[in-house]
Parts: structure tokens; C-alpha cells; sequence
């Protein structure tokens, strides 16, 4: 095969994925009765707000990917470096690894964030509850190191996708330990009721468990809530999510002190580039290390 038509195919990938991903959420959300609330959060603008998802997501896609690399350097667990602010853990999404934290992490030390410690895992071979387990024994380490630290045991999480239910179940497992003091916790495009496309379209028994109803949502919503101020972002045009709802708390939720705030039109993937998703999440864990310190 000669190179032009290699080069033919490659951008005939790089187009045809984000752009399939957009006609299903289109579609998902119009199938759902979503589309009111998807209109609303755009301010009426959806094909504006869907090309911009599109767009977003091949650039973002393709970035991802050519990162995916940079995890075995990072390595599956980085210790951080010693900080006056509470130690930060890093959980990402399916089918990725801790390289998908290599914008936030300069972004979080820019901010102060110093101490900054990525939980790997591998998407296949593994279950839900091994996984949430590993982020739990971390969490008590990060915590420990808080005490030493003069943080008095405090721990700040954020998680991309999958990783926001990860979090949510290993602090499930910490919760009646004193020692272990979850202070605030950012999730990213998590599916909380979970997704029908992971349910159809996801390779592996990790993905299939994210359908609505399925094993893994099942068991989260089943566990009680983190004690901790919680802020979950999430974009109306998120094509992995499906439909809108999945990606919402519900008031069991909200009345232990979460809150979800809608992001403006981009991707799935994008919400681990954006400059205004990290503003808001920033934001919020200097507010919620103000309140533990008591300023």
C-alpha cells in the first residue's frame, strides 16, 4: 500500500470516530426525550453545539491517543511531592491510563497542587471491586503522608469517567476510618446512572457493567455517599454518556453536599483538556482546602 492511500485511511479513522460519536448522542438524546434539556444547555444553539463537540473531539481523540505511551512513564502510581496543600489522587477513565492527567497535573501544580499521585489500572482482567480496593489502600497512604504533612489526613480526588465511580467506591471503603479524611472530590464526564453506549458498543466486562443498570452502577448507587463536598462537571454534548441523564446526580446526591455544574459544548475526551472545566475544578478544591483549614 502506498503512502497516500495509508494517509487516506488514517483521517478517514480520525474523522469517522468522533463523527459516528456525535450522531449517537444526537440520536440517544432524541430517543430518550433528552433533547429539551440538551437544547436548553445550549441555549438553543444544538448543531452548533454538536459540531462544536465534533470538532472538539478529533483533535482531542487523536491526542489521547498519542499520549497513551507517557502512562508507563508516569508509571501506575506517582508519588508526589511534599506540599502545605492536601495530597491530590488522579483516577482515569476507561481504556486509558495515567497518561490522561498529563495536562491537569501541570495545571494542578501551577495552582499550588504539588503532591500529586495517579491511580492506574488496567480495563481488562480486572474487576470493579479490585480496582475501587487499590484506589482504597492508596487513599490511606496519601492520607498518612496528609497527617505527616501537616494536612491532618486530608485527601483530594479527581476522577475522569469511570474513575468518578471508582472514587465513589473506594471512599465507601474508607469512610468509617478516622485516619482517612476524604476533603473534596471532582468528577469529569462520570457516568453516575450510567450509559447506554458503554452497555452496547463497550469491549469488556468493565464497559458492559456501565450500562443503565448494570453491575457497576448497580453496585455504586447501591453504596452511600461520599461525606464530602463533591462537584460533578459534565458537558450536554458528551457523545460516551448517553443519554444527557446518566451523566446526572440525583437529590440522594445533592443533599449530602454534591453539586453538578454543565460545561459548555465539547467532548467526552475534551473534558481532559479544557481550560474551563479545570477552572471550575480548581476552583473548587481551593475552596473546599480553605474550609478544612478553616480559613
Amino acid at each position: 500500500m502506498g503512502l497516500s492511500p495509508l494517509l487516506a485511511i488514517i483521517c478517514a479513522i480520525i474523522f469517522f470516530v468522533p463523527a459516528l460519536i456525535s450522531v449517537l448522542a444526537w440520536l440517544e438524546n432524541q430517543r430518550s426525550g433528552e433533547d429539551a434539556r440538551v437544547r436548553a444547555l445550549l441555549g438553543g444553539r444544538v448543531a452548533l453545539g454538536y459540531a462544536r463537540a465534533f470538532a472538539n473531539s478529533v483533535w482531542t481523540l487523536w491526542v489521547t491517543v498519542l499520549a497513551l505511551p507517557l502512562g508507563r512513564l508516569l508509571g501506575f502510581r506517582c508519588a508526589g511531592q511534599a506540599s502545605a496543600k492536601p495530597p491530590v489522587i488522579l483516577v482515569h477513565g476507561l481504556y486509558h491510563n495515567p497518561a490522561a492527567w498529563f495536562v491537569w497535573r501541570w495545571r494542578l501544580r501551577r495552582a499550588g497542587f504539588t503532591d500529586l499521585r495517579c491511580y492506574g489500572y488496567a480495563s481488562f482482567g480486572r474487576e470493579f471491586e479490585d480496582i475501587a480496593g487499590g484506589l482504597a489502600r492508596l487513599l490511606r497512604e496519601a492520607a498518612r503522608d496528609s497527617g505527616r504533612g501537616g494536612s491532618g489526613g486530608r485527601v483530594l480526588l479527581l476522577g475522569h469517567s469511570l474513575g468518578g465511580l471508582v472514587i465513589r467506591a473506594a471512599c465507601a471503603e474508607v469512610a468509617a476510618e478516622a485516619a482517612v479524611r476524604v476533603a473534596g472530590v471532582v468528577t469529569l464526564g462520570t457516568p453516575h446512572r450510567g450509559s447506554t453506549l458503554a452497555g452496547l458498543l463497550g469491549i469488556g466486562r468493565l464497559a458492559r457493567g456501565l450500562a443503565p443498570g448494570g453491575r457497576i452502577i448497580r453496585a455504586v448507587r447501591g453504596l452511600p455517599c461520599i461525606p464530602a463536598p463533591g462537584l460533578s462537571l459534565y458537558t450536554p454534548t458528551d457523545g460516551m454518556v448517553l443519554p444527557l441523564s446518566g451523566a446526572l446526580l440525583d437529590e440522594r446526591e445533592r443533599c449530602t453536599g454534591w453539586t453538578e455544574r454543565a460545561l459548555p459544548a465539547m467532548s467526552h475526551v475534551g473534558l481532559l483538556y479544557s481550560a474551563e472545566a479545570a477552572r471550575q475544578a480548581l476552583a473548587f478544591l481551593e475552596e473546599v482546602c480553605g474550609k478544612g483549614s478553616g480559613g
